[in-house]
């Protein structure tokens, strides 16, 4: 052989292997998503197994009761009573009679078989959501602040919702290719014991169609992936909505929110318009060429010449029904491709919340005696620090106010004392040592925080003082003594067992904020961090809240961000930031002296007074 007869010969190997692969793809696209989804059964291949073979059982079922019908069939047009053809190479010569309840025995089989291949997907299915659910919510509520911060609003509803449902049926989708894929073999199987040339055809059938639909198929994953992501930022638009329905009905905003969500609305119907086109138009161009191919078959069959006519329409039967399980596998396959974004995407979130979780410390939390920030820096972005060169220092039972203009950093500075976020550089020591040496345990036992915002949830007061944690009663209902709402408590329709919400009307907007303080003071913290603790108070309630942080005065850390003189009085030193810096740190009487806008604040205060 010549050089370049050798070379010819490499190319049309090489031509070869790549239709083989591409032949192949659909095969290896199922596999590869049942090795996705594997980790989520268990990592276990018995489901598979027992799908694999009830499918495989219920094909060669099906295919020898085609068989024998078509031989009882044919030996009833002849009159006959024995049942020739194919099972005749077996030496086996059956009656009509005994063909008829060896049919309906295996009948029985069938059933049995396909009610497995029914309940292996569902029960799959159903484990598999599940799961998704729980290990999303679970890396979520273990990611850092930082990643939950940065959520869109209602991302994370959507995710547990609309996107695991659609990311769902990739396990069915699974499921189904697979369970066809199985009775498509078991029918070609029995199709070459019949006749070679008809198990040709319907192999040459499936990978005909299945290359000419591989078009619809890029189409209907690109539609995929557009609609998963119409349909988060429609959710996004209408959390947000929900969220400013207030404010739009006082400003007559109502219009602009309808047409905001409408257009978003409009972008996730376009998409799944085509989402859901491109599935429809592969099970209508198959069942058109399968219909095509079996005319065609039989057109073959015919001009071949065959003299047996039970053979010829058992082997009709099975190239109908074979067809039938090719369209099956083709559409699962093309339903598992659009699927699979909405499992990236959901890959994608829970890989991103894991990553993002802050690592624990290995030492217990004494007792917290003393705070420091030694030159803390941070920035949300690289190129825009928020706090510059941040030191101070506290001691057990201080009283510390937070102030400053807007951005100037305070609600930075709060969110590293509680430990939501790290420092970029510099430490934050706590007894000298640094915060991240202990555990997270530990400090969430340890210091406390009341929100600006006071939050709710549906639940009974004394839940929600509690806040999923274990507290006897004479606790939560010192924390509401302590917090000056215990006589209001009381006097509700059910008492601490009221039922209430953050959208209900059984508590107002001051009654929830000293809720939320009752829930800071009820596990007794070493350091309790208050941000605005009585912006959302009358004069009357304001009072008794300075009174309630003034018992706790001495017997632990207080950090206060206010802009009331009133809570300023009882801290020992007050913290002005200005620029993410640390202006000055010093008590009220020497900040009057020193610091220019304390001075403000004062006098700012004397004229609204």
């Amino acid at each position: 052989m010549t050089s370049r007869e050798r070379h010819f010969t490499s190319g049309r190997v090489e031509q070869y292997r790549l239709r083989l692969r591409r032949l192949a793809r659909p095969l290896v696209r199922v596999r590869s998503g049942w090795r996705r989804l594997r980790p989520l059964l268990g990592g276990g291949s018995l489901p598979l197994l027992a799908l694999t073979g009830a499918s495989i059982g219920s094909g060669l079922a099906e295919a020898s009761i085609l068989v024998l019908l078509a031989n009882v069939a044919a030996a009833m047009v002849l009159r006959g009573h024995q049942v020739s053809g194919s099972l005749s190479l077996a030496g086996l010569h059956l009656s009509v009679g005994h063909a008829l309840v060896a049919a309906l025995a295996l009948s029985a089989v069938r059933l049995v078989l396909q009610l497995v291949v029914a309940w292996l997907p569902a029960r799959i299915s159903a484990e598999v959501q599940a799961r998704l659910r729980r290990d999303l919510f679970d890396a979520f509520t273990q990611a850092s602040w930082a990643a939950q911060a940065d959520e869109g609003e209602g991302h994370l509803q959507e995710l547990m919702t609309d996107q695991i449902a659609q990311a769902t049926q990739a396990v069915i989708n699974v499921a189904n290719a697979l369970a066809a894929a199985a009775m498509f073999l078991a029918l070609l199987v029995s199709a070459f014991s019949l006749n070679a040339v008809v198990a040709l055809v319907v192999l040459g059938s499936a990978v005909v169609l299945f290359e000419a639909l591989r078009p619809i198929d890029r189409l209907g994953r690109a539609a995929a992936k557009d609609t998963s992501q119409a349909t988060i930022d429609h959710a996004a638009g209408v959390s947000e909505s929900v969220r400013l329905a207030e404010e739009a009905q006082v400003f007559g905003a109502g219009l602009a929110h309808r047409r905001r969500v409408g257009a978003l609305i409009e972008v996730v119907r376009g998409a799944y318009f085509r989402y859901q086109l491109t599935a429809r138009v592969v099970q209508s161009v198959y069942q058109s060429l399968v219909l095509l191919l079996i005319v065609g078959g039989l057109g073959g069959l015919y001009l071949l010449g065959s003299g047996q006519l039970a053979s010829l329409g058992a082997v009709v039967l099975i190239l109908v029904r074979a067809s039938a399980y090719g369209q099956q596998f083709q559409s699962a396959n093309h339903l598992l491709i659009q699927t699979m974004p909405y499992l990236d995407r959901l890959d994608r979130a829970v890989t991103l919340y894991r990553a993002s979780a802050p690592a624990d410390g290995g030492e217990d939390l004494p007792v917290i005696r003393t705070l420091a920030f030694d030159r803390v820096e941070f920035a949300y972005e690289r190129d825009r620090p928020v706090l510059h060169h941040v030191s101070f220092a506290v001691e057990s039972g201080e009283a510390v106010g937070i102030i400053g203009p807007t951005g100037a950093g305070k609600s930075t500075v709060v969110q590293l004392l509680l430990r939501l976020r790290d420092p970029d550089s510099g430490a934050y020591l706590v007894n000298g040592t640094p915060a991240t040496t202990f555990k997270r345990s530990d400090w969430q036992r340890r210091v406390a925080y009341a929100p600006q915002e006071p939050r709710v949830f549906q639940g009974s007061v004394a839940d929600n003082i509690r806040y999923y944690r274990d507290v006897a009663d004479a606790a939560v209902e010192q924390a509401a003594r302590l917090a000056h709402i215990h006589d209001e408590i009381v006097a509700m329709p059910a008492g601490y067992a009221t039922v209430i919400g953050q959208r209900a009307d059984a508590v107002s907007g001051g009654q929830r904020q000293r809720i939320c303080l009752a829930r800071a003071l009820v596990g007794q913290p070493d350091v309790l961090v208050l941000d605005e603790p009585t912006s959302a108070l009358d004069l009357e309630s304001e009072a008794a809240v300075k009174a309630s942080l003034a018992d706790l005065h001495g017997r632990a850390i207080l950090f206060i961000v206010a802009h009331r003189l009133p809570l300023l009085g009882i801290c020992d030193r007050v913290l002005v930031l200005e620029n993410g810096q640390v202006k000055a740190f010093a008590s009220t009487t020497e900040l009057k002296h020193n610091d220019a806008f304390y001075r403000r604040v004062v006098k700012l205060a004397a004229l609204s007074a």
